[in-house]
């Protein structure tokens, strides 16, 4: 191999590298959502969320997981407010994905799948009617997988409610 070859080579690995990641695959209801792994710090099995008074009802409460307390967001209701669902209390026998970041949060699943790799170019637009929590989406053996836009989860939940402030 010469040695331009082997440069284009190496320049088509960084650049893979650079843009390739890993999705991890959950359920919420009937709908396939993608998770980008990076932005997962633990995976757990279903437990109880202690409630929160006066909480938005896609806010389920909060759990302790690794040491962290962490808000549950039930990620059916906060992508499907209009549904019927929003009245029935969550009875998950799923999973709570805990996510990384200052914000402290984690999303009640139904089921978590495989992961996959992707590459930011496989990502498609979003449809118009798409809520800001879907970055993109995927299309993968005719199932459309919606990446989730986590850095507008807590304003999703908090929709229409304030917080509570400090009164002195």
């Amino acid at each position: 191999m010469n040695e331009e070859a082997i440069d284009n080579a190496q320049s088509f690995t960084d650049s893979w590298n650079r843009s390739a990641r890993e999705l991890q695959l959950v359920r919420a209801g009937a709908t396939e959502f993608g998770i980008i792994v990076e932005d997962i710090s633990a995976i757990v099995n279903w437990r109880k969320p202690a409630p929160l008074p006066f909480a938005p009802r896609s806010v389920l409460g909060v759990v302790s997981i690794e040491g962290r307390m962490l808000t549950v967001l039930d990620l059916a209701r906060l992508m499907f407010s209009g549904d019927a669902l929003t009245d029935a209390p969550h009875t998950s026998s799923g999973q709570i994905v805990a996510l990384r970041g200052d914000e402290q949060l984690a999303l009640a699943v139904d089921m978590v799948g495989e992961k996959i790799d992707f590459a930011d170019s496989d990502v498609g637009r979003k449809s118009e009617t798409a809520k800001t929590l879907v970055l993109g989406v995927l299309h993968r053996n005719g199932a459309e997988i919606n990446i989730l836009n986590l850095q507008e989860l807590f304003l999703a939940a908090i929709q229409g409610h304030e917080r509570r402030r400090r009164r002195f």
